[in-house]
C-alpha cells in the first residue's frame, strides 16, 4: 500500500518591503544630495541668464528638501524602537547631522543676506538720485 504524498506548506518568504523607518533614514541622506543636485543643474543650465523667479523656486525647493531630510532623519530615529537599529541608526544619524548642519548654515547666513539686500537698496537709491535731472 502506497502512502499518500506529504503536502507541506511552501516556505514563508521574507517581506521585500523595507520598514518606513529604514526608508525615512535613506530619504534623510538623499534629500541634501537632491537639493545640491537640483541647484547645480539649474544654475549651470541657466548660465548667466538673469531669471530671478527660477532661482527663487530652486532655492525654495532646496530649502524644503533639506528640512524634509532633517524631519525624515528624526522620524527614522523614532522608528528604530519598533524596527530595530540595523540599517537605520547610522543613516538616520548621518542624515540628521548633515541636514542640521545645512540648516544651521542657512540660518546663520540670514543676517549677511539682509545686510547685502540693504546695501543693494541703498546703492540703487543713490543711482536713481544721480539720474534725476537737477532743476
Amino acid at each position: 500500500m502506497a502512502l499518500p504524498p506529504v503536502i507541506s506548506q511552501p516556505p514563508r518568504l521574507l517581506p521585500t518591503k523595507k520598514p518606513f523607518a529604514f526608508q525615512a533614514a535613506q530619504a534623510s541622506l538623499m534629500c541634501p544630495l537632491m537639493a545640491v543636485g537640483v541647484s547645480i543643474v539649474v544654475n549651470v543650465g541657466l548660465g548667466n541668464q538673469p531669471m530671478p523667479m527660477v532661482k527663487m523656486i530652486t532655492g525654495g525647493l532646496s530649502v524644503l528638501l533639506i528640512v524634509l531630510g532633517f524631519v525624515f532623519g528624526i522620524v527614522a530615529l523614532v522608528g528604530m524602537r519598533r524596527h530595530g537599529r540595523q540599517g537605520i541608526m547610522g543613516r538616520a544619524i548621518a542624515g540628521v547631522c548633515i541636514n542640521g548642519l545645512l540648516i544651521a548654515v542657512m540660518v546663520a547666513s540670514i543676517p549677511v543676506w539682509m545686510r547685502a539686500a540693504a546695501s543693494a537698496r541703498q546703492a540703487d537709491g543713490q543711482a536713481t538720485e544721480q539720474q534725476q535731472p537737477q532743476p
